[in-house]
């Protein structure tokens, strides 16, 4: 549950609140309603950041951006502080579910449900008006919610900045048993989304006769850190044993919503991590890729036959954010079709 606001949380106190989480250096906690000075604090290299609401304990957000940081988080800021209807999902795909947290203003994590059986987690321990932008302009703002950002420089490829995000929310997830409320495609259940500008559906609240949203059903517990990528227990789970990628192989696979994994038939080592509502369909999607003439393995574990899309990005993370930790790298094709 939340802390009390009124109580000061000292942020050396909490591990992802600290200044040094994952032995990377942070910069201070900086309000969404700081001024200039202030927030000349937060890099301005491409990198990684995190946002916490003022006096909880948790994180609403982990990300990453390969724009300046101190420009990404001033634009969201602003995004936030005018918009009088919930913004888009583009071009900050948190955005929505910040507003809509900002609107309520009583963000509630869980750490709950664990439809793997495995073991539970273990928890250790606005703007202002005279606001001036990076670029000098001055913008007069509404103070928004009391949202801190803090943000470190990273110098690294798409495949190494993305690589570290997931590795931070592998560690949140592990360290505070659930994942940030804002990660996943979570959000506030009395809401709906926005979609993008294109498409053209702007969220907002829900009807009180509607029922609840179901991305804002609690974060799934954590996979139990077991093993090393490939091993048949990998991360707690049973997974099937490799079998080559072909349409041949694929007829076995189960029905259901789960995980696989994709390896290089010779080295063995894991060169892709997926999820998917349909496991086999995914698998047989891959089959019609090159994946640079390689000749590839795929093992999987089906988790069930209906599991919530946010639950599945969670597991997935666990297993990237986890590869991450033991390779310092990710898998050669997780990231290539990110932008």
């Amino acid at each position: 549950m939340p802390s009390d606001p009124a109580e000061t949380l000292d942020p050396e106190d909490i591990l992802w609140f600290s200044y040094d989480w994952c032995s990377l250096p942070w910069s201070p906690w900086i309000p969404f309603s700081a001024d200039r000075h202030a927030f000349h604090e937060i890099p301005n290299e491409p990198g990684l950041f995190r946002i916490r609401e003022v006096g909880t304990d948790y994180l609403m957000y982990i990300g990453e951006t390969k724009r300046p940081l101190r420009q990404r988080l001033h634009d969201l800021i602003i995004e936030l502080s005018r918009a009088e209807q919930m913004p888009w999902s583009e071009p900050h795909a948190e955005a929505p579910a910040l507003w809509a947290y900002q609107k309520e203003r009583q963000p509630v994590p869980e750490r709950e449900t664990n439809i793997l059986d495995s073991a539970p987690p273990k928890k250790t321990s606005g703007l202002h008006e005279d606001e001036v932008t990076p670029g000098g302009a001055e913008a007069t703002i509404p103070e928004p919610c009391g949202y801190e950002c803090s943000a470190t420089s990273l110098d690294a490829s798409l495949g190494g900045r993305k690589g570290m995000e997931s590795f931070l929310l592998y560690q949140y997830r592990q360290e505070y048993g659930s994942s940030p409320l804002c990660n996943f495609g979570r959000f506030h259940p009395r809401y709906r989304k926005s979609t993008n500008k294109k498409e053209n559906k702007r969220g907002g609240k829900l009807d009180t006769d509607q029922k609840d949203n179901p991305a804002g059903f609690p974060s799934i517990t954590p996979l139990e850190v077991v093993g090393t990528p490939g091993d048949p227990d990998w991360m707690g789970l049973e997974w099937a044993g490799y079998q080559p990628l072909s349409a041949e192989s694929l007829e076995g696979v189960a029905p259901g919503a789960g995980l696989y994994l994709l390896a290089d038939a010779g080295s063995q080592e894991i060169v892709y991590i997926g999820q998917s509502a349909d496991v086999a369909q995914r698998l047989r999607d891959h089959c019609r890729r090159s994946w640079d003439e390689r000749t590839l393995t795929f093992s999987y574990q089906i988790i069930g036959q209906s599991v919530l899309p946010h639950n599945l990005r969670e597991l997935e993370n666990d297993l990237i954010g986890n590869f991450f930790q033991q390779n310092k790298k990710a898998p050669a094709f997780q990231f290539r079709t990110s932008r």
